[in-house]
C-alpha cells in the first residue's frame, strides 16, 4: 500500500520525516498533506499515527500565543500525553522496540486506559516490534516483529475458533 501511494502521490514516509521542519510542514503545519500523513501511518502503522499526532500538536503549539505568561493550550491533564508524544517525535530515529512499547503504555495511560491483559500487552508490543521492523528493516527488528505477531495470532485464535 505505501509503495503504491509513493508512486501515486510523491511521497514516502522516510521523506516527510527526514528532518523536522519538512514533517512539521507536511504533517502539523495549517497546511498540512493528507497524503504525507496516510504515508506515515500506512509505514509505521499505531506509531506512525501518533507520529502525526505529534506534528500536530506541534504545529497548533506554534499558533498559540501566550497570556500574560501562560501558555492557553495547556493543562495539566493534557501536559503528560503531550510530553510522551513529543518525546516520540523528538527520538522516534533513535527508540528501539522496548522504548517504543514503554511510550505506548505510557500513551495508553494518559488517555485513560492503563489495562495490564495479556491481549493488550501482546499489542502494545506487536506495534512497537512493526514500527522499528519498518523504520530500519534489519533482520532483528523483522524477527522480533515475525515473533510478537506469532504472540498476537495464538492469542486471537481461539477467539476467531468460537
Amino acid at each position: 500500500m505505501a509503495s503504491e501511494d509513493a508512486d501515486r502521490v510523491g511521497l514516502r514516509a522516510e521523506t516527510v520525516l527526514a528532518d523536522s521542519s519538512t514533517a512539521l510542514a507536511l504533517l502539523g503545519g495549517p497546511d498540512a498533506s493528507p497524503a504525507a500523513r496516510a504515508a506515515v501511518v500506512q509505514r509505521f502503522g499505531r506509531v506512525g499515527a501518533l507520529l502525526v499526532l505529534g506534528y500536530e500538536e506541534r504545529g497548533q503549539a506554534r499558533h498559540l500565543v501566550p497570556v500574560n505568561g501562560h501558555d492557553p493550550g495547556e493543562s495539566s491533564d493534557l501536559a503528560d500525553a503531550d510530553a510522551h508524544l513529543e518525546t516520540l517525535v523528538q527520538l522516534f530515529d533513535q527508540l528501539d522496540a522496548r522504548d517504543l512499547y514503554w511510550l505506548l503504555s505510557e500513551i495508553d495511560e494518559d488517555e485513560g486506559f492503563a489495562g495490564d491483559l495479556a491481549g493488550i500487552d501482546a499489542h502494545r508490543w506487536l506495534h512497537a516490534t512493526y514500527a522499528v521492523a519498518a523504520r530500519d528493516g534489519t533482520p532483528g527488528a523483522h524477527r522480533a516483529y515475525m515473533c510478537a505477531l506469532d504472540r498476537v495470532m495464538r492469542l486471537v485464535r481461539p477467539l476467531v475458533a468460537s
